[in-house]
Formats: C-alpha cells, structure tokens, sequence
C-alpha cells in the first residue's frame, strides 16, 4: 500500500507531553485525522491518548492546511497538522 507522510506540529501542552516541537509521522494512504491520533497515542502512550480522549472538558483542536479538521478528514502527503487545544478568551 502507498504511504503518505505529515509533519505534526505540537502546539503548547502536546509540546510538553511529548518532549518535542515537531514529529514527522508516516502513515498509509487515505489515513484520516483519526489515524494520525491512533499513532501519536502508539507513540506517546497512555497521558495523550487521556487528554485526546478528554474532549468533555477541553476540546482538542486538530488544524490541517490552516483549517480545523475532524476526525474523518483524510490527509494528503505533505500536509502539517497542529496538535492543540482552541484559544479561549472573551
């Protein structure tokens, strides 16, 4: 099967979860948003899939090429994928 790759970008808390800035992830053609979490929860383990899973309490915010994506949007070889938490104020 072809492979796509993305490079996430981790925004505030994911930065400090994971110890890094950036991550370059491969995954299979047609993957979706959704695919992407599995694998960074693989990779990171148990404390991201928990604030991933969390969204009752703080949503978290997946962008894909500048546009905030939902699970099911598939991504495209060479897209950037911020992983954070939406701004809040008022």
């Amino acid at each position: 099967m072809a492979r796509i790759t993305v490079v996430v970008k981790y925004l505030g808390t994911f930065s400090q979860l994971t110890g890094r800035k950036d991550d370059v992830v491969e995954l299979d053609a047609g993957a979706t948003v959704d695919d992407l979490a599995r694998r960074l929860v693989q990779k990171y383990g148990r404390e991201l899939k928990k604030r991933l899973e969390d969204a009752t309490t703080r949503p978290v915010l997946f962008v894909v090429a500048g546009q905030p994506a939902g699970g099911d949007r598939q991504l495209s070889g060479g897209d950037e994928v911020l992983l954070t938490y939406p701004a809040g104020g008022g």
